[in-house]
């Protein structure tokens, strides 16, 4: 009898306890053919939020995410296969390939994050959390990348205390990148001080949060000499200038809330906005970009990559006397930028990356959730010894390998070679 195809997905769940205020964000690979199913826990992380309001917004972005996943990865994905010049056959000569090799990093960290609130003809102002600097330690092998980040270099103590999570995952593979995150923070001050202070000092505000949870998805289309993981990762070697389109898409939700309006009482007459003090916005949609990698004598390089989304947005504005919803489709602009130097077992680079996300407002220009990070990274490869590999890495080869072959059967429209139709 012929065989039969099936559907693989990748899925975003989003799971909430009542007891203690907490969503759990959850990634799984998913194979609805297999009784019982069997699911893949590839990412979990867990946050606190202070609103059971945030609960309908988490379900949502669940059954969104669950869509926008599975259209990635149905077996008609082998649309993706169609475009342009990428077979995942690496070229020697563009790209050295450092798969089995074991990546390690520490890196020094500055964040600039927080609300910007803008109104017309005026000047705007932000809210900023007070933890921007840090040292961190990192791990990659394969396609998998762990970072730490520890808040060691200190605080401004006069800028207040800064509760904070913050949680990445990025999946750098040959022909796609995907991207996971939660950042929340409470604990603001406001900034610039020249526009408000009192007594000289920052004006604090211990009660007002911020948060962004969501992930993008990249298709690299000309993975056969272009190369993302020789930048963000370090466990490849651009060897030769290449660059690729990229298309993809994002699901993103940003929030900001506070026990009081956020515009303080001196400014309300130039802000719109002066009574609102919580806003959230969930946005949703494709993307296209284009990276590229320019190498000088081998070692050295710059590499840049841009990528705009067009979303469709949904945003809510609350206050005492008010409370506001808007939908619209807007532009997303993001970014990621590297310089540094490569070899065979080092590679020391600065980058700069944007994840900025618009929040839609009824009453004035849109707020805007702006988060960049600027990291030095300094990374050597080691090569594993037989008892590391024997111990740890070939389990960890068998479950990623398992992953990629499912994966690969699914894009390019073939059956589980694991299963046989009846």
């Amino acid at each position: 009898m012929p065989q039969k195809n099936y559907n693989h997905f990748f899925k975003i769940i989003f799971l909430y306890n009542g007891s203690d205020k907490s969503f759990t964000l959850i990634l799984i690979y998913y194979q609805p053919e297999k009784m019982p199913f069997t699911f893949m826990l590839l990412h979990s992380s867990t946050l606190k939020i202070t609103s059971t309001k945030h609960l309908k917004i988490m379900l949502l972005m669940s059954t969104l995410s669950g869509m926008f996943c599975s259209a990635s990865f149905s077996q008609n994905a082998n649309f993706w296969k169609k475009l342009g010049k990428s077979t995942d056959f690496r070229d020697s000569a563009f790209i050295k390939d450092y798969d089995r090799m074991v990546v390690g990093r520490v890196y020094y960290s500055r964040n600039n994050t927080g609300m910007e609130f803008r109104a017309p003809d005026t000047k705007s102002f932000n809210y900023k959390p007070n933890n921007s600097k840090g040292i961190g330690l990192g791990v990659s092998y394969r396609y998998v990348t762990f970072n730490f980040a520890f808040g060691v270099l200190g605080r401004d103590e006069d800028k207040g205390k800064t509760k904070t999570l913050s949680l990445q995952s990025s999946l750098y593979k040959h022909q796609w990148v995907y991207d996971f995150g939660v950042q929340h923070y409470k604990g603001m001050y406001f900034t610039p001080s020249s526009v408000y202070a009192i007594n000289n000092n920052y004006y604090l505000r211990p009660d007002i949060s911020t948060t962004i949870v969501g992930g993008d998805f990249w298709r690299i289309l000309n993975s056969d000499k272009f190369s993302y993981r020789a930048v963000m990762t370090q466990n490849d070697w651009q060897l030769k200038s290449a660059g690729s389109l990229l298309l993809g898409g994002e699901i993103y939700y940003g929030g900001i809330a506070g026990d009081s309006a956020f515009v303080p009482a001196a400014l309300a007459d130039k802000f719109p906005q002066n009574q609102i003090r919580k806003a959230y916005s969930m946005r949703i949609g494709p993307g296209i970009g284009y990276a590229y990698t320019f190498v000088y004598h081998k070692n050295w390089f710059a590499s840049m990559g841009i990528t705009e989304n067009l979303d469709l947005v949904f945003g809510k504005e609350s206050g005492d006397n008010t409370d506001k919803k808007v939908v619209s489709f807007s532009p997303n602009l993001n970014y990621r930028i590297s310089v540094g130097y490569n070899s065979g077992f080092w590679n020391i680079n600065a980058s700069l990356f944007n994840n900025s996300q618009y929040l839609k407002s009824y009453y004035a220009k849109n707020y805007k959730l702006f988060s960049q990070t600027f990291r030095i990274t300094v990374a050597r490869r080691f090569i594993p010894n037989h008892k590391v590999k024997k111990l740890f890495l070939n389990q960890v080869d068998t479950q990623l390998d398992n992953v990629q072959e499912k994966v690969n059967n699914t894009i390019n429209g073939k059956p589980d070679s694991t299963r046989t139709g009846n």
